[in-house]
């Protein structure tokens, strides 16, 4: 029998499911969102990139809280103490808005100081200013969307979500034409219009997201809504711990690509755009593993509270078969038609060539990204994140990053010593992070 438990096999996609769907439509919107921004002209899209990038890091803060309320009140769902689930949450609330508007603050007003760093022309940088002002905003509802987010798939509803964002980019992709260009008797905000339409879509999104926990959270009591709503230092602190871990490994992730991309350019402009094109065909591959490690962190958090640690033991290894499945199911294109994919994106025939190694050889690393998938997933659910950090942290900055120059630089490996690095740093890091799932401390966390 391939897997231990098909009833339970049937759980773990029922939770992963909707978080894949929610990642294609976020990736579809953000795709046609650049279709229209690119149709004004060049600067507008380079505005918006850059903008876009930098909320992206910003929004890497959310893990600060979502992921320990996700460990917390996955746990309290499993043991059963729903006054728990109810002070968790007012607790993630509050820390939400908080932060939110807090660093809504720092970003609308270091905005113009922020986009200098970059060395922007004129146009671009005045256009980027004005994004991520825009943006900035309406950070806080993004900050309350995301830990709503969490709330509802700590307590195993993640279809919930995934309808309510699926709803937000509705709006957004609705909003692009008629605010960008003054259709139905609208202004026309042409390049401003489209950070508008994304304000807009979250600030709805947050109206949908407050009923939503209200009513399945609170059971449509306001009263009982507002008596947690109380400051709990000691609560709060156990959130932040929990996730502060995630949040560090978070924000390192991006600072690490930028870094590659770096290395990657000492061997020519074709090699980072090899680069480019191949890390976005890799997303293809975390779509599914994105939804396993949710629906992972999800279980073992409820099974944990519930003291059956048989079960989630079970759930790890069903989630490792899974996680071997879809690596398998992609490694026919990457390996056997990596050229005709790299087709697709280019005509550059040098660029092909490079993309293709980079497509064969991190391939293979990558395949060993299961393990820091599903066990990173099991930690979240014990809320116990920090070897999922230490084992990023060593195999990315520590290993990777002066791997990749030595490979490139020394040895006169070039693009081929970068893409070297990448997948030996994913097989350190799936070591490191089987070593310490295998001291089985998870099993026994308090959180």
């Amino acid at each position: 029998m391939i897997f231990e438990n098909n009833s339970r096999l049937k759980i773990i996609w029922g939770l992963a499911w909707p978080v894949m769907v929610s990642q294609i439509l976020q990736t579809l919107l953000q795709i046609i969102d650049m279709f229209f921004v690119s149709n004004i002209g060049v600067n507008e899209a380079a505005a918006a990139g850059i903008g876009t990038s930098i909320i992206g890091v910003i929004i890497v803060v959310t893990q600060l809280i979502a992921t320990g309320t996700i460990a917390l009140i996955s746990r309290k769902t499993g043991e059963k103490d729903e006054k728990g689930v109810l002070e968790v949450t007012g607790q993630a609330l509050i820390l939400s808005v908080t932060v939110g508007i807090l660093i809504s603050a720092l970003s609308f007003s270091l905005s113009t100081s922020i986009i200098k760093l970059f060395g922007l022309e004129a146009q671009v940088a005045k256009n980027s200013i004005n994004y991520l002002k825009i943006v900035s905003l309406s950070i806080p509802f993004v900050f309350f969307n995301l830990t709503g987010r969490a709330i509802l798939q700590a307590k195993g509803d993640t279809k919930t979500p995934m309808l309510i964002f699926g709803l937000m980019n509705l709006i957004n992709i609705i909003l692009d034409p008629i605010l960008i260009y003054g259709l139905f008797y609208f202004p026309k905000f042409m390049f401003v219009g489209a950070p508008l339409a994304t304000a807009i879509s979250n600030v709805f999104a947050s109206v949908l997201m407050f009923k939503t926990i209200l009513r399945k959270i609170f059971n449509n009591e306001l009263k009982k809504y507002l008596q947690v709503l109380s400051i709990r230092i000691s609560l709060i602190g156990k959130i932040l711990k929990i996730g502060s871990y995630s949040a560090l490994q978070a924000i390192a992730r991006p600072i690490t690509g930028l870094v590659m991309y770096k290395i990657a350019n000492y061997s020519g402009t074709k090699a980072v755009a090899a680069f480019t094109i191949g890390g976005r065909m890799f997303n293809l591959v975390f779509i599914f593993l994105a939804g396993l490690n949710l629906s992972i962190s999800v279980l073992i958090g409820q099974n944990l509270g519930k003291q059956d640690i048989k079960a989630a033991e079970t759930i790890v290894k069903d989630g490792i078969k899974l996680a071997l499945i879809n690596m398998i199911i992609f490694s026919l294109p990457y390996f056997v038609l990596a050229k005709y994919l790299m087709f697709i994106f280019t005509k550059d025939i040098q660029v092909i060539n490079i993309g293709v190694n980079y497509l064969r050889i991190v391939y293979i690393g990558v395949i060993f990204v299961i393990y820091p998938v599903v066990y990173g997933g099991a930690f979240v659910g014990a809320g116990d994140t920090a070897p999922p950090m230490i084992a990023s942290l060593l195999a990315n900055l520590c290993f990777k990053l002066p791997m990749a120059y030595i490979l490139s630089k020394v040895f006169n490996m070039g693009a081929n010593g970068v893409w070297i690095a990448i997948s030996l740093s994913v097989l350190l890091e799936a070591a490191i992070i089987i070593y310490y799932f295998r001291l089985e401390k998870w099993k026994y966390k308090k959180v």
